[in-house]
This record gives C-alpha cells, sequence and structure tokens, in this order.
C-alpha cells in the first residue's frame, strides 16, 4: 500500500512509453497480490485521480502494450464491484470496445476481461454497452477466433464468451441482438469444434441458458441445432465435468413440447437411463444428483403427448420399462420419478389399461403404505406423485372397479389425515374419480361419517382454490353417484349443504350444474332432513340471484327451475321463496328467447300458482 501513492504520481506524469507500460504492470501487480486487501487499495486507486491518465492513454495511445495494459489494469479494478459504476461513469466503455478488434490477440484479450468484468451484475454498465454497439464487435471478434488456432486463441476464445455471459444475463435487449447477430451459430460451433477446450465449453453453456431466460431464445435455440449438440457431447463415452450443466441446459429447454418431442426422438432417452443406472446407489452427492437430474429430464420429455407416445412405444420403450422398475428403487427421487412418468404415461384410457394390467397399482400401494409410517416423516412430494398417478389410471371407466377391488380407495382414505393441502388435493382427485359411476363405492364412502366430516372442512378451505374445488365437487358427487338418502343426510348433518349452495354460483359451469344437481336429489329425496340447513344457507337468494342474472347459461337456468320446483314441496322454503319474489322472475323468464326455458318457467309457474299458500 506504500507504494501505491509514489507509483501513481508516476505514472501520471509519464511520458515514455516504455515507463507508461512499466508503471501500469506495477500497478497491476499491486492489485493483484494483494488480494485481501483489493476493496481498499482499489478504492485508494481511483481516489488518486490516475483513472484520468489511464483514460488519456487508452484514447491516445496507438501502442498495443500500452492499451493492453491499461485495459488489463481495468479488468483487475472492476473485479471490486464497488468500481464498475464509477467506470462506466468515466467513459471508459467506448474506448475499450473500440479494442475488441485488434489484431493483437493480447489487446483484445484484455479488453473483453475490461469489458467483461465491469458488465458483471451492472444493468447499468450493460445498458451503456449496447449504446456503444458492443454486441456486434464482440460477435465479431469470436466469429474471428473460432478456427484461429495462434497462440493466445484459446484464451481468448473463452474469455471472450465469458464476457458474452455477463453481458446477456437477465438483460433481454442484449440477448436479442445477440440473436440477430447469428450468436446461436457461433455458439454450437464452440461445441462442436471445441470440444476439449474445458473452460470454453462451460462458458458456452452458460451463454445458452443466458440466452434461454427469454421465451424467444428459447424458441430460437430449440430450432437451431444446439439441442442436437448437448445431446452428442453427453452421449460420448466418457463423461465430463460439464455434464451436469449441459443437463441442467436441457431440462430448461425441454419445456415447450415442440423440444420435448425433438428430444425424444434423439439418443438422450437411453443416455439418461444409462446415467440413472450408472449412479444409482452411489451415496456421493454427485451421483445422486445425476441420478435427479436425469430423471427430472426424462419426466419432463414426458409431459409433451408426442414425446410421451413416442417414449411409451406401445409398452416396450426403454423409458417406459425403466420408470416401472423405479417404482421398486430403495431411492425416493427415483420413485418420485417414477410415479410422476407413470402419472404422464397415464393420460389416454389404452395405456392407463395396460398399466393396470401390468400391475402398476399395486406397486404405486405398496408406496403409500411404505410412505405412511407412524414412525417415520412421510416424504410429501412422494404421496403427491403416486396419487397423481393413480387419479389418471382412475379416470377410464373399465379400471374404476379394479382399482377400487385393489383397495385403493381405503388406502388412500388413510392420507386424509394430512394437513399437507397440496396431498390432500391429489388424494380428493382420486377418490372423485373413482366414484365416478360407482354407486356402492359412493355409498361406502359416503357413509365414513369421518370422511365426511373432514371433506365438509376441506370445503371451507380458502388458502388453496384447488383442495377447496375438489373437495366442494367430490361433495356434489358422492350424492349424483351414491342416490342414497343415507349419504344425503350424512352430508346435510356434517354442514355440508351450505357449500353446495355456494358452489351453485361458482363461476365454472360444470361445477354450477354439479351442485344444482346434487341439491335437486336431496331436495328430492330427503327434503324434510335439508329444509333447515338450506333456509339457514340462504337459497332462495342463490335461485332468485342466478334466474335474475341476464347472462346465465340456459341450461343453468333450466337446472334452477327445477330446483326451484322441488324446493317448493316445503312450507318453510316455500314461503321464503314466494316471499323473495321469485314467481315475479320466473313469470319474466317464461317469456325467454330459449324455448326449453320459457317451457320450464310456465311450469314451475304453474306449480307454484296452484299451491295452497301461494300468493
Amino acid at each position: 500500500m506504500d507504494d501505491l501513492a509514489p507509483l501513481v504520481e508516476k505514472l501520471k506524469i509519464a511520458e515514455d512509453e516504455t515507463d507508461k507500460t512499466e508503471h501500469l504492470d506495477k500497478l497491476i501487480g499491486l492489485l493483484s497480490q494483494n488480494e485481501d486487501d483489493r476493496e481498499d487499495l482499489t478504492q485508494t486507486v481511483i481516489n488518486t485521480g490516475v483513472l484520468d491518465s489511464v483514460h488519456k492513454f487508452l484514447v491516445d495511445s496507438t501502442n498495443n502494450d500500452i492499451c493492453s495494459k491499461c485495459a488489463q489494469l481495468l479488468a483487475e479494478l472492476a473485479k471490486t464491484e464497488s468500481v464498475r459504476q464509477p467506470l462506466v461513469d468515466l467513459n471508459f466503455v467506448p474506448p475499450l470496445v473500440d479494442l475488441l478488434p485488434s489484431e493483437d490477440i493480447t489487446v483484445s484479450t484484455q479488453a473483453c476481461r475490461a469489458l467483461g468484468n465491469i458488465c458483471f451484475e451492472n444493468d447499468a454498465a450493460r445498458n451503456a454497452m449496447d449504446e456503444a454497439d458492443t454486441m456486434k464487435n464482440l460477435l465479431g471478434l469470436l466469429r474471428s477466433q473460432l478456427h484461429s488456432e495462434v497462440d493466445g486463441a484459446q484464451r481468448l476464445r473463452t474469455i471472450a464468451c465469458g464476457f458474452l455471459v455477463n453481458l446477456t444475463n437477465t438483460h433481454e435487449a442484449l440477448q436479442e441482438k445477440a440473436l440477430e447477430g447469428n450468436v446461436l451459430e457461433i455458439l454450437n460451433t464452440c461445441l462442436e469444434k471445441h470440444l476439449d477446450d474445458q473452460g470454453l465449453t462451460n462458458m458456452t453453456l452458460l451463454t445458452i441458458a443466458s440466452i434461454a431466460d427469454s421465451d424467444v431464445g428459447k424458441e430460437k435455440i430449440s430450432d437451431s441445432d444446439i439441442p442436437l449438440s448437448l445431446v452428442s457431447l453427453l452421449s460420448r463415452d466418457e463423461m465430463s465435468e460439464n455434464d451436469e450443466a449441459i443437463l441442467d441446459v436441457l431440462i430448461s429447454l425441454s419445456d415447450s413440447d415442440k423440444m420435448k418431442e425433438k428430444l425424444a426422438n434423439t439418443s438422450l432417452p437411453n443416455y439418461l437411463i444409462r446415467l440413472i443406472q450408472t449412479n444409482t446407489g452411489r451415496s456421493a452427492a454427485e451421483s445422486q444428483q445425476c441420478v435427479k437430474m436425469a430423471s427430472d429430464l426424462l419426466v419432463s420429455l414426458l409431459v409433451g403427448d408426442n414425446s410421451m407416445e413416442t417414449l411409451f412405444a406401445g409398452g416396450d420403450g426403454s423409458v417406459f420399462i425403466e420408470s416401472v422398475k423405479w417404482l421398486d428403487s430403495d431411492c425416493d427421487n427415483l420413485k418420485i420419478a417414477g410415479a410422476l412418468a407413470i402419472g404422464n404415461f397415464a393420460r389416454s384410457d389404452e395405456h392407463c389399461h395396460h398399466l393396470v394390467e401390468d400391475g402398476i397399482t399395486d406397486k404405486l400401494l405398496n408406496i403409500i403404505k411404505g410412505n405412511n409410517s407412524d414412525t417415520e416423516e412421510p416424504n410429501i412430494t412422494l404421496q403427491h406423485a403416486v396419487l397423481s398417478a393413480l387419479r389418471n389410471l382412475a379416470i377410464p371407466v373399465p379400471n374404476k372397479p379394479r382399482l377400487l377391488r385393489a383397495g385403493v380407495m381405503d388406502i388412500v382414505l388413510n392420507l386424509s389425515n394430512t394437513e399437507i393441502l397440496a396431498v390432500a388435493f391429489k388424494l380428493l382427485g382420486v377418490l372423485r374419480m373413482l366414484i365416478d359411476g360407482q354407486e356402492e363405492a359412493s355409498k361406502t364412502l359416503g357413509c365414513n361419517k369421518e370422511f365426511i366430516s373432514r371433506l365438509v372442512e376441506w370445503c371451507g378451505v380458502e388458502e388453496h382454490a384447488g383442495v377447496k374445488g375438489e373437495a366442494n365437487r367430490l361433495l356434489a358427487w358422492l350424492v349424483r353417484n351414491s342416490k342414497s338418502a343415507d349419504v344425503m343426510k350424512n352430508i346435510i348433518r356434517a354442514d355440508g349443504l351450505q357449500f353446495l349452495v355456494a358452489m351453485a354460483t361458482s363461476e365454472h359451469i360444470v361445477m354450477q350444474n354439479e351442485a344444482l344437481f346434487a341439491l335437486t336429489m336431496i331436495c328430492s329425496s330427503v327434503l324434510a332432513d335439508a329444509a333447515v340447513a338450506l333456509k339457514e344457507a340462504d337459497l332462495s337468494t342463490m335461485l332468485t340471484t342466478i334466474l335474475k342474472d341476464k347472462n346465465t347459461v340456459s341450461e343453468i337456468t333450466c337446472n334452477t327451475l327445477t330446483l326451484t320446483k322441488a324446493i317448493c314441496t316445503a312450507d318453510n322454503l316455500r314461503e321464503e321463496l314466494i316471499s323473495s319474489g321469485i314467481a315475479v322472475i320466473i313469470r319474466e323468464l317464461s317469456d325467454h328467447k330459449d324455448k326449453k326455458v320459457r317451457d320450464l318457467a310456465r311450469s314451475v309457474l304453474e306449480f307454484i300458482d296452484n299451491l295452497p299458500d301461494a300468493r
């Protein structure tokens, strides 16, 4: 630190180019040799005002050594975050950008270092570089060095690519300019021609990941040769330290169905399977991370319809065969991946039949039973994944009785004490699919008073819209599918009617219809038991609200009129309805443009007018 002041003074007054180079070199050495004091030392250098001289040297000098040393000094200074913005403010960006196309490889290298450090996590610097047309110069430099074998070219390529990472990271405008400048072609050449250069490959992957941050970038990359080059890099015989970074990029790119389909038709799935097989059972964190990333990527590919069909291959696909094996794994990450894979394969009725015939149901149930121990904390992600798969398997009609016979409903019910709403959401979905059209199963579930009480609790959950919606729908489906007075009475006693009444005004027409149908069945079967609860739930307001709304679709209006007629057989409810003015509303509907609404309104109106207490 004591050597700094005299050195700076000498640099300020130096006129001879050799002296300037020597003093700059000593200043650089002073900074690089005092890493622990870098922050203080850097700030001291700034405060001396020496940067004015450095700027002048940079602008006026035609000596490559001086320009190179100036840029190197700025690169060292810009390693300190607090200095980056001052360097922008002192207008160092334009002269540094001018150095990028230099024929002297050392000058270009140091200019890249300086600019790359200055714009690291610094949007103001990136904006300044955007104004200075830096992207055009940088891409031109990279393009000119792609095939160069001169001394220093390899280092320059890596540093220039690192600069490109810092320049484009989180900056959409510069990402777009990079794409306009055919950056993907350059990056792909880096991957193909310089495979043995680990540093360059790593920087190339980071740049691809940076550009893939935007939807436009992701789409452009997907349409380029880069995905296939990445797959080729992974599929080579020897393992590489870049494999994890490549997997990370491919996971990011696999968002779109088009990309999933492209990757599914390459050697990637088989490579991922080998990677999982090789690393399964190894305790090293790197091996476990490899297994997770590879299985995550395979599951991601299965989300696309076409890619899923490709990988299922009529039940003979290697990915399908492996995912079934994962269900028996000792590794929770693989069990989760296996369950998610099965859930994705089970998106068609044909596949669902195949899966159930193959005994997948028992494997999934064994996972639930093994993961619901009183002595161990359950793996919530695993429960969620297995329930998702079971729900999809329960959708086809022929599968429902088979799943019921396998004990799915009873085993799933053991999870109904969960406090995890994401698990409750999937659990409710499984049960709703299982009871669809299954009268006996619906009666069994609806007569489970403990579960009905829990179900009604979930109907009122405000913090998870999915749980609330599924719970309300299951309540309505229990009524519709069981056709049982006992089930209806259980729901009434558990205070469930208020939720069916509220559900009738849902913004979703399907849910409105389900609620109205369930309420109509209840009023037609056990109205005496339901009357008080319906009155407390303000049923009359719900009916008049729907019938008065000019935007109500005809189907909902007809179902509401049918419910109104059923309710009018109860004295206390009828009185409340009549006093609400519903007869006037229905009379208006008797002139509705829809014939079904008109006819039903007239029928209900006639029924009301003929009631003994009608007023």
